[in-house]
């Protein structure tokens, strides 16, 4: 293990576990790393380090003993930032986001609304044909012979209002301390959770982005591995051998004669060298890297989200919620920092549904900003088709842009001609 502090064959160096101070640790009350005049780094307020390949500084090491168990040593106070408010070593209170705009105010502009059209026979007929083609097991005769009696146009009517927010939380962060610089509170006031600028990479789609928060950086000893820089190994629980698995840790064999014979995997012993630690019963530690300190920061994470609500409005007996996956035809669209309400379409559900959905999207998001909002009312075609086919009177229905079909009771949904009872 060269390189590492310690050279296979020689005596083991005690480590600060169980003697704290010994082989080149700090006690245990200087915080885990060296005094500023050891050259490991200045004082934190002084905010410079000293890299790893500079004399004098902390390299990965390895020396030490071998810990009794795995126990992490006390999380280390990190310093609190305004803004900042924690509530355990790494997690932060979200602070609340800044006012959004207040709702729009005085008279509500003039609103044009189009219409929807309707489907002929031939459109119907064919929409069914389309139908029984995606299903493999329909037979065609139903389709193709049955004599359509009624249809009924309809417009399925759907509004939906999407509220685009910000919302910003914090965490504490950690990562292996290499030497360097320290962004620490020395080099001014750490921006606040809303004071940092960010701009969403577009509207109405969720994303996330973090950052690190200037200013937030400090040292501390890495409390995974009481900043020795390796931990015990737990696949031989710091023995540095394992059992034999050829001779189940017996150290010999029954060969093919019957006789018992040496174990040549491990040479008669019973046991291994451990592959994990090559021996060592220990492992660098993969919290610190070895380097027995760790950069503490605090993360910014900045969370864009899109919330949608809707209302459907659809007067047959078709489901309404086969109306939400299918295009229709935009009736009405406002697409600003906070809409209006719907007041003046001739259907007044949908004028009590809109007022309803801005309401309560004004409340439903307390600790989130809202950046925009989208209004859209859209029109979806739906025809009611009453056929006859030998005598059974049924219905199916033709709906949305692309013509899906709904028909749940078709008279021949099986390849051998079986029909509904």
């Amino acid at each position: 293990m060269s390189g590492y502090g310690y050279t296979q064959g020689q005596p083991m160096p005690q480590g600060p576990y169980g003697n704290p101070g010994n082989a080149g640790y700090p006690p245990a009350q200087q915080g885990g790393y060296p005094p500023a005049q050891q050259g490991g780094y200045p004082p934190a307020q002084q905010g410079v380090a000293m890299g790893p390949g500079a004399p004098g500084a902390w390299q990965p090491s390895m020396g030490g003993e071998i810990p009794n168990d795995d126990t992490e040593a006390p999380v280390p106070q990190l310093p609190q930032f305004e803004g900042y408010l924690p509530t355990g070593f790494d997690q932060l209170q979200p602070t609340a986001p800044p006012p959004s705009l207040p709702p729009p105010s005085g008279e509500a502009p003039v609103m044009q609304f189009s219409g929807v059209g309707c489907l002929s026979e031939e459109e119907c007929r064919h929409a069914m044909s389309n139908f029984v083609a995606e299903h493999c097991c329909y037979g065609k005769a139903p389709a193709k012979d049955m004599r359509i009696e009624d249809i009924k146009p309809s417009t399925a009517l759907h509004l939906t209002l999407e509220t685009f927010t910000e919302s910003r939380n914090s965490t504490y962060k950690y990562e292996p301390f290499y030497g360097g610089m320290i962004d620490g509170p020395h080099n001014g006031r750490a921006p606040g959770p809303w004071e940092i600028p960010f701009n969403a990479d577009s509207f109405f789609n969720n994303h996330t982005k973090k950052t690190r928060v200037p200013h937030t950086e400090s040292v501390s000893m890495c409390h995974f591995c009481w900043g020795r820089g390796f931990t015990r190994c737990r696949h031989c629980f710091g023995k540095g051998h394992e059992r034999c698995t050829f001779c189940h840790g017996s150290g010999h064999r029954t060969g093919a004669n019957g006789e018992h014979e040496h174990c040549h995997s491990c040479g008669g012993d019973g046991r291994k060298r451990c592959t994990w630690c090559h021996g060592d019963g220990r492992v660098r530690c993969g919290t610190c890297q070895g380097y027995r300190q760790l950069k503490n920061y605090v993360q910014l994470v900045v969370s864009f989200t899109n919330h949608l609500s809707d209302f459907i409005l659809e007067g047959s007996d078709m489901p309404e919620t086969l109306v939400r996956d299918v295009s229709g035809v935009a009736i009405y669209e406002q697409d600003l920092p906070q809409v209006w309400p719907i007041t003046s379409y001739p259907v007044q559900r949908i004028n009590e549904n809109s007022v309803r959905l801005i309401e309560s999207h004004r409340v439903s998001f307390p600790n989130e900003r809202i950046l925009r909002q989208r209004h859209r009312l859209r029109g979806v075609p739906v025809t009611e088709c009453a056929y006859n086919w030998k005598d059974k009177h049924m219905r199916f229905w033709v709906y949305g842009l692309e013509q899906k079909v709904h028909c749940p009771d078709y008279p021949q949904q099986c390849c051998c001609g079986c029909t509904i009872l």
